[in-house]
């Protein structure tokens, strides 16, 4: 019976780091810190290098600006704003618009010069907001006030003519028409577009 107490308590006894074990740990905790922060600098020196931002730079997305009637290319899409005109949707009551506004309605030329097919929606392409920044609404009146929506795909090769309806003040004057042909990537140019009401 002695001996199985004996050998409960050598279990029971408490285990150390060897001297070794512990010079090794106290050297190499700072060193590992001392490294990380290194890391941390060199990285914070790398993107500040003029190559770097040089690089990085030219994957921002570009934005140029145009005016109504001239042609401009966004990949392999070509645009041209052909005219715009304003309707008050010819006394309908739901195609009408609210009090104090117009429908704005633009009229532009899509060509697809590229060899694969493009799917082009006038909801997710293009952007309409007055000077002040505002984003003008699309409403369904606007919508219903178009004479052919710019909907649909662009074959290889092809054109397609179409409207872009948007319900604005009778107010405002001025505005730009911001042409996102790929809204899901960060990296696509954009176009902006200066209108003015006649």
């Amino acid at each position: 019976m002695w001996k199985l107490v004996a050998t409960r308590k050598v279990g029971r006894q408490r285990r150390y780091c060897s001297q070794i074990q512990y010079c090794l740990l106290v050297l190499l905790v700072p060193m590992v810190i001392f490294l990380l922060g290194a890391g941390a600098l060199t990285t914070q020196a790398h993107t500040n290098s003029p190559q770097f931002l040089a690089q990085h730079t030219s994957s921002i997305p570009q934005q140029k600006s145009y005016v109504m009637g001239e042609e401009f290319k966004l990949g392999t899409l070509q645009y041209k704003i052909n005219s715009i005109r304003t309707s008050d949707g010819n006394g309908h009551l739901f195609k009408s618009p609210r009090s104090g506004n117009t429908f704005l309605l633009v009229d532009l030329t899509i060509e697809n010069q590229g060899n694969v097919d493009i799917e082009v929606r006038s909801k997710i392409g293009f952007k309409l907001q007055d000077l002040e920044g505002k984003k003008q609404k699309v409403s369904l009146g606007a919508n219903l006030a178009v004479k052919e929506a710019i909907n649909g795909t662009i074959k290889a090769g092809g054109k397609m003519t179409g409207e872009l309806g948007y319900e604005v003040s009778k107010s405002a004057r001025s505005f730009e028409l911001t042409v996102i042909p790929d809204p899901l990537s960060s990296k696509t140019n954009i176009a902006t577009v200066s209108i003015s009401m006649p």
